[in-house]
Parts: structure tokens; C-alpha cells; sequence
């Protein structure tokens, strides 16, 4: 997302306040932007055609279908975007962008695939279990289905540096949601749940069309190499791994308070605690600022820095590449500490305006009390991931993946006593599984500080790249651990 650094160095080239608060509209447009248009019409969808009136079965039924297909599409399509996400950048690199297109179907089969193979049993539970109809299994599998083409295809979009479109498309798509919506319920007589459901299927279906479009027209050229990109996804495992971890430890907490005793059984096929899926819904949105913060600084002084020292080290002097490192090593630190600084300011005030105002507005006093320690969890779990990004681009993915690795399995087994404990102590878990990937991850970063000549030097060699690409440069390259 180097993109995004070039258009923010443009924003921050002058300064003023007006300078600043356009940076982090942009920011926040290109990081949390969909997302936001998503919550913001689905909430206005709810009120204006009136769900508080539906049935308890009914309206459960939707939020967990709603719920499901989010969260198991981001976990299937992050895994993928990481690996496909380093193929782009090398095909781009090599400037052999004929292979791209050809990568974005084979990944859209791979995802599609699994999806449809895993949706198969929930929907005939739905059916023959739940006794649901199928004009509404089928919505829910368009909606499933379309979520998982879209958030893969989201790394495609990035690669084309027109990171506004995303937004745009969004924005479509769920305008002419909502608008379905409406005309389903008022003019067709559909109930309000399915009316919800149909809308948000073809509003998902519209953002994925405009999405598979946008990259067709943008990559023209096409080869026939449908599966090198299929090699990357061995070749980086442990790039694929982690983010698999990372996207597990951030659920899997919710997942284990599905089986216990307070749990919702709906339609004899979904399990939620409803207090504790709004607790952690909440407890995220207090801290997804974080993400804005992250990417202005990261993008725009720390990129500067690790490519100065980079640059250094392919053609300068020893006293060069240490005086370089030792800018790049003290950006970090400092970003780390300004990121942790602001967002506990952010935090602290949307964490007060929940617990004043929030109860008035209907959320229940158990969601309330396991909110506190969600809130803290989650900022460390957003700094943390910063820190893996950090990894990432010292190319550290031994590294990276320990870190997901501890952080999983953290909130797995702190999850499994803590939710035997009294009610405000149930989101302990989370914190357990944050302390413990956020820690290794924090003194990684500082053990390749202090051991970083050893890790360029020792685990790279360089080479020649006349014959691998157009460029003909000196780049360092990770040897086989065989050799």
C-alpha cells in the first residue's frame, strides 16, 4: 500500500491544520472507510424499516447471518490477500504484469471454492433444521459469496493505487442496498428480514461486479499462467499462516463463548452470546483508529526511513548504512509511542461516551460489563498488529508468525477459564492472548535492533537480477534453508 504513502506525502507537503485533517480523512477513507458505509447503512436499514417490531427469532436470525458471513469471509480471504498480495508486488517489480490477471482468477476459484464447499452444510441446516425458506438461503449464500470475492478482491484494487474507487464502489453498492431494501418492503410486501437480507445480497453482488470489472479493465494483458501464483501460497506459508493465526485470535475468543451455556441456538444452526459479540463489536470500534494512525505514520516517515536505509545498504558506506539504521530504529520507536499516546487519549474519551450514554440506548448491562477489559484488549491487539507490520517489512516472517502463533493461542486457552469467571473478567481472555503476542512481538523488534547486520547480511545474499527481471539492479534475496 505504498499508494497510500505517495498521496499522504502530497497532503502533508504543506503544513497547516487544514493539511492535517484532510491526511486523516484520506486515511481514514482508504483504511476504515468501507467499512464505516457498511455499519452506517446496515444501522439505518434497521431503523428505518423498523426491526424492533420483528419477531426475536426472526431478528436474530438476520444479525447472525449478517454476523457469520462477515467474520468467516474476512478469516478465509485474509489468509489469501497476504500471499497474493506478495505476488502482485513481485509480478509489478519484475514488470511482468500479463501474470496479474490471470492470479486473480485462480484466487478467486481457490476462495470461491472453499467457500461454496463450506456453506453447503450451513445451508441445508438451515433448511431442513431450521425449516428456513429458500428464497432466503439462497440470499444468504449470494450475500456470502459476494462478501468473499469482494475482500479478496480488495488486494487487486490496492495494486491499482486508486484507493478511492474502493470507497466509491462501497458506497454504490450500498446505497442501491438500502434503496432495495425500502422498495422490497414497502412496494413487494416482503417481510422485513428478508427485505434486509435480498437488499444487502445484491448490494454486496453490485460491489463485487464494479470490483471484478475495475481490475479487468485496469490489468488488460493476460497469460495463460493460471497457477504460478498457486507456488507462492507454499513458498510463503508462513506468510499465509500467520495472518490465518492473527484472524483466529481475533474471533476465536467469541467462537468458545458460542458453546457455553449462555449461548443462542438460532435456527438449530448458529451459536452467538449476544451480550458478548456486542461487547467486542463496540470494544473494536473504540480502538479502529488506531489503524488510521498507524498507516499515516508508517507511510509517511518510517517508509522514508527503511528506504533510506535500504538504499544504503546496496551502495553505501558502513558509517552510512549505521547512521541510517539508527534513524529508522528511532522512527519506530517514537511511532510506536506516538501511535500508543494518541490512541489512549482516543480511546479513554470513546470509552467514557459508551459508558455514560450507551445503556440509555438500549445495550444491556451484561455487554457493559464485559466491555472494559474488550476495549483495552483490542487497542493492544491493533498496536500489536502494527508491530507485525513492522516485522513485515524487515521480512521477519519467522518472526511475524510466532507472534500469531502466541497471540491464538493466548486467547484460546485464557478464554477457556476465563469464561468460568465472574462476568466483567469474561473478555480476559483477549487480554491474556494481546499480552502475550504483543510482548514477543515488541522485544523481536528490538532483538532485530540490536542483531539487524546479522539478519541483512547473514540471511541474504546478493544478487545479480539481470536475468530475473527488466531492471538489471542489486536486491537482496532470502536463501533457500537448505543451503
Amino acid at each position: 500500500m505504498a499508494g497510500i504513502g505517495f498521496e499522504l506525502k502530497k497532503i502533508y507537503r504543506k503544513e497547516g491544520i487544514s493539511r492535517s485533517l484532510l491526511g486523516a480523512a484520506y486515511s481514514s477513507l482508504v483504511t476504515i472507510g468501507p467499512m464505516i458505509i457498511v455499519i452506517a447503512v446496515i444501522l439505518v436499514m434497521y431503523a428505518v424499516l423498523g426491526t424492533s417490531s420483528v419477531g426475536f427469532a426472526d431478528r436474530e436470525l438476520l444479525s447472525s447471518t449478517i454476523l457469520y458471513v462477515f467474520i468467516f469471509s474476512v478469516i478465509l480471504t485474509a489468509p489469501f490477500n497476504s500471499v497474493f498480495s506478495r505476488y502482485l508486488a513481485d509480478k509489478i517489480y519484475a514488470e511482468e504484469t500479463q501474470h496479474i490477471l490471470p492470479s486473480y482468477y485462480t484466487g478467486l476459484l481457490c476462495c470461491s471454492a472453499i467457500a461454496t464447499a463450506a456453506a453447503i452444510p450451513v445451508l441445508l441446516s438451515l433448511r431442513f433444521r431450521g425449516g428456513v425458506g429458500l428464497p432466503y438461503i439462497l440470499a444468504a449464500y449470494v450475500l456470502w459469496i459476494s462478501c468473499v470475492i469482494l475482500f479478496f478482491s480488495v488486494t487487486y484494487l490496492h495494486a491499482t493505487k486508486d484507493y478511492k474507487v474502493i470507497a466509491l464502489f462501497f458506497l454504490i453498492g450500498m446505497l442501491l442496498a438500502f434503496g432495495l431494501a425500502v422498495l422490497f418492503w414497502k412496494l413487494c410486501g416482503v417481510e422485513v428480514i428478508h427485505a434486509i437480507l435480498y437488499g444487502l445480497a445484491i448490494g454486496f453482488f453490485t460491489i463485487a461486479f464494479l470490483q471484478f470489472s475495475y481490475i479487468k479493465r485496469y490489468f488488460r494483458t493476460s497469460s495463460n499462467a493460471y497457477t504460478e501464483c498457486l507456488t507462492y501460497i507454499w513458498k510463503y506459508k508462513t506468510l499465509f499462516l500467520a495472518n490465518l493465526f492473527y484472524m483466529l485470535g481475533l474471533y476465536v475468543h467469541n467462537f468458545i463463548f458460542w458453546t457455553t451455556d449462555m449461548r443462542l441456538h438460532v435456527a438449530n444452526t448458529f451459536y452467538t452470546h449476544q451480550a458478548y459479540d456486542m461487547a467486542t463489536c463496540l470494544a473494536m470500534f473504540t480502538n479502529i483508529s488506531t489503524m488510521v494512525i498507524f498507516t499515516v505514520m508508517a507511510e509517511t516517515r518510517f517508509h522514508d526511513s527503511y528506504q533510506h536505509y535500504m538504499e544504503s545498504v546496496t551502495g553505501g558506506t558502513y558509517r552510512l548504512i549505521e547512521k541510517n539504521k539508527n534513524i529508522m530504529f528511532r522512527t519506530l520507536s517514537q511511532q510506536i509511542g506516538q501511535v500508543f499516546g494518541i490512541q489512549i487519549a482516543i480511546t479513554a474519551v470513546i470509552y467514557l461516551i459508551v459508558i455514560i450514554f450507551f445503556p440509555t440506548l438500549g445495550f444491556s448491562g451484561m455487554t457493559m460489563k464485559i466491555y472494559p477489559v474488550l476495549a483495552v484488549s483490542y487497542l493492544g491487539i491493533f498496536m500489536m498488529y502494527g508491530n507485525i507490520i513492522y516485522l513485515y517489512y524487515f521480512n521477519d516472517l519467522g518472526g511475524s508468525l510466532f507472534t500469531c502463533v502466541l497471540f491464538f493461542a493466548g486467547t484460546f486457552v485464557g478464554t477457556l477459564f476465563s469464561q468460568n469467571w465472574t462476568i466483567p473478567y469474561y473478555g480476559a481472555g483477549s487480554l491474556i492472548g494481546m499480552l502475550c503476542g504483543f510482548s514477543f512481538s515488541f522485544f523481536r523488534i528490538r532483538y532485530l535492533e540490536r542483531n539487524f547486520e546479522a539478519h541483512i547480511f547473514c540471511n541474504y545474499k546478493i544478487i545479480d537480477t539481470m536475468n530475473s527481471s527488466h531492471k538489471g539492479k542489486v536486491v537482496y534475496r532470502r536463501e533457500n534453508a537448505q543451503k
